[in-house]
C-alpha cells in the first residue's frame, strides 16, 4: 500500500508543482489515524520532508479528492487504491505530487498472552479462507494476504514516532 499527496491539475487551484510549494498551505486528510492516507503520510511529510501545514481533515478519501479539485486545500492525502475507483474524469483533475514508500496494508495482530497455537490457527484459518474464497479478499481489500514479518514490515516504522500523530 503506497499513501499519495494530490494537488489539482487547474492553476487557479492548485498551482502547486513541488511539495516546498506546500509549505504553510492547508492540507485534507480522511481522518487523522487513516494509517497511509493520513497518519503515515503526515509524519513522513513533517518529520522526513520538514513540511510545516495546516491539516484539514475531511471524513472520507473520495472527499479529499473533490476538495482539493474544489480548492478547499491546496493537497490531500489519499491512498492509490481509492483513486483508481474515481472517476476518469475526476482523476484527469488532479496529480499526484508525493508517494510515501510503500507499507504492508491491513495487518491483523493478536495480542502476546494468545498463545502461540491459537495465533496460527486464526492465521491459517484467515489465509485459507481468503485464497479459496477470492471475493472476499477483493470485498476487504485484501486480495493477496500473506504473513506480516514484524521486523520487516513494521519495525521501520518505529522510527517515524507515528504515536506523535495518532488522534484519540
Amino acid at each position: 500500500m503506497t499513501g499519495i499527496l494530490i494537488a489539482s491539475t487547474d492553476s487557479e487551484t492548485g498551482g502547486i508543482k513541488t511539495l516546498s510549494d506546500l509549505n504553510g498551505k492547508t492540507l485534507l486528510f480522511p481522518s487523522p489515524n487513516a494509517f497511509g492516507a493520513s497518519l503515515y503520510m503526515r509524519a513522513l511529510l513533517k518529520r522526513e520532508k520538514g513540511l510545516e501545514f495546516t491539516t484539514k481533515y475531511v471524513k472520507t478519501h473520495s472527499n479529499v479528492i473533490r476538495g482539493v479539485v474544489r480548492g478547499e486545500g491546496q493537497a490531500g492525502g489519499m491512498v492509490n487504491a481509492t483513486l483508481l475507483a474515481e472517476t476518469p474524469e475526476l482523476q484527469q483533475r488532479i496529480k499526484v505530487i508525493y508517494e510515501t514508500p510503500p507499507a504492508p496494508p491491513h495487518p491483523i495482530a493478536a495480542h502476546p498472552r494468545v498463545d502461540p497455537g491459537t495465533r496460527e490457527a486464526i492465521t491459517a484459518a484467515i489465509l485459507g479462507h481468503i485464497k479459496t474464497h477470492k471475493q472476499v479478499g477483493e470485498d476487504i481489500q485484501i486480495p493477496n494476504p500473506v504473513r506480516a514479518d514484524y521486523a520487516k514490515d513494521y519495525k521501520p516504522l518505529e522510527n517515524l514516532g507515528l504515536e506523535a500523530f495518532l488522534s484519540n
